[in-house]
């Protein structure tokens, strides 16, 4: 097995990656990278890495990564190809745990032709995945077509679909092709597609099985050389059950399917988004970067967000025209947090607290050449850890280091350091 970086010396690791696979395509290959982005990932992903392992980690989690890539070779006898990090807005962002799982999903997807059933809330981001499927897949270099099912009248989409020959109705005044002909060779994103007519849903099962399709009023079959990806946020088992929609489609739909998370389960991913979200629109307004103050940060994470990402893009972007100085104030978000939750109850993660605070005080900072804010940082947290640890020990080093998982030396020094050390009734101190 091999564990490979990205930046080396003489050769990108990628290439390095290509050219060991071409003489040895069985052999496990790790990346690992501080370039954590979806192009590096993706390209690793698509040269046969069986995993992508971002800086920094722990050593147990690498050694983890280790024993399934050797593990998987046992089993299969190949590497099992598997990640996906996102680099920019219109593939998707996020770090959070499920997000990770979500990009690991359609890595593996992006590799195949595979027909793919995208479930998620609208405003969840399911085109973002489409696009980025086809983005990375074989067939990057053709259309990507994508069609709202919803948006068009029954008795007009299987035109827009499948197109129409001449005189095919009244007003078909020319042939026309459809979205199947115009996407040959990529992938067309049927959104929506649980409101599909039943009727359209047939001649939609026959594309699916037969890989082609006739044009309206035609009678020549056409090939449907085409990746097909849908998405609806309906509940389409449901929809079986009620006689909405095919059991039959839905089976051939449901290939694979990926479920999009709302914004409400993945918050740890509002500050990123947010922040990429403000430099997007000053980059379009030509305007300096504005900044969330450390009020309007909590109040983002406090939110439950019904409308998932577009919601949050369409009130940052609202708050940056609005925000009178270069700082992004609650009042400039215009939401509606209930009382509870606005009095601190549920509040933010302390690392989205900690984030909010420390991003006032590196921008007091970071004009000056060299300084000690490492040190002032470290000893502003430090010191009121090691006082609180003391208190609820009682006072008991021993109990108090095996809580924090340090030894006692260590933390004899920090208590010294910072005056904590209690003085013992003899004279002394303890």
């Amino acid at each position: 097995m091999v564990i490979l970086d990205i930046l080396l010396p003489d050769m990108d690791g990628l290439s390095v990656l290509q050219r060991m696979k071409e003489g040895d395509p069985d052999i496990p290959v790790l990346i690992i990278t501080a370039q954590n982005v979806m192009t590096n990932a993706i390209e690793a992903m698509r040269h046969g890495a069986f995993d992508y392992l971002p800086k920094p980690f722990d050593i147990p989690v690498l050694v983890d990564y280790v024993k399934r890539g050797l593990s998987q070779i046992d089993a299969a006898g190949v590497p099992v190809v598997s990640e996906f990090r996102p680099e920019r807005m219109e593939d998707m962002i996020g770090s959070s745990p499920i997000m990770e799982e979500m990009f690991k999903a359609m890595g593996r997807v992006a590799a195949t032709d595979a027909t793919v059933l995208i479930l998620g809330e609208s405003g969840s981001g399911k085109e973002l995945v489409a696009r980025a499927i086809h983005r990375f897949s074989a067939r990057a270099q053709h259309p990507f077509v994508a069609v709202n099912a919803s948006a068009i009248p029954g008795d007009l989409l299987e035109s827009v679909l499948f197109g129409h020959e001449k005189g095919a109705f009244t007003g078909a005044t020319e042939t026309r092709k459809g979205k199947f002909e115009v996407a040959k060779g990529g992938t067309i994103f049927l959104d929506e597609i649980g409101d599909m007519p039943l009727n359209l849903q047939a001649k939609m099962l026959r594309v699916l099985e037969n890989r082609e399709f006739e044009r309206v009023g035609g009678h020549v079959s056409l090939a449907a050389d085409v990746r097909v990806i849908s998405a609806t946020h309906r509940d389409l088992r449901q929809a079986v059950k009620s006689g909405d929609f095919r059991e039959d489609l839905f089976y051939r739909l449901n290939v694979v399917t990926l479920h999009v998370p709302p914004l409400r389960e993945r918050k740890q991913d509002i500050p990123i988004l947010s922040d990429y979200f403000l430099k997007v629109f000053a980059e379009e307004n030509r305007q300096p970067i504005k900044r969330l103050s450390e009020e309007a940060r909590g109040v983002l994470g406090r939110y439950d967000w019904p409308g998932n990402v577009r919601e949050l893009m369409n009130t940052l972007r609202r708050a940056s025209v609005l925000a009178s100085g270069p700082v992004v104030q609650p009042d400039d978000l215009g939401l509606d947090i209930p009382p509870a939750a606005a009095d601190g109850e549920g509040g933010s993660s302390l690392e989205d607290l900690l984030r909010a605070r420390l991003t006032d005080i590196v921008d007091s900072w970071k004009h000056l050449e060299g300084g000690d804010l490492y040190d002032q940082l470290l000893s502003q947290l430090e010191r009121p850890l090691f006082e609180l640890m003391m208190e609820a020990s009682g006072g008991n080093q021993i109990r108090a280091a095996k809580i924090l998982g340090i030894n006692r030396n260590t933390l004899r020094e920090r208590l010294r350091k910072y005056g904590l050390l209690q003085k013992d009734p003899r004279g002394g101190k303890r």
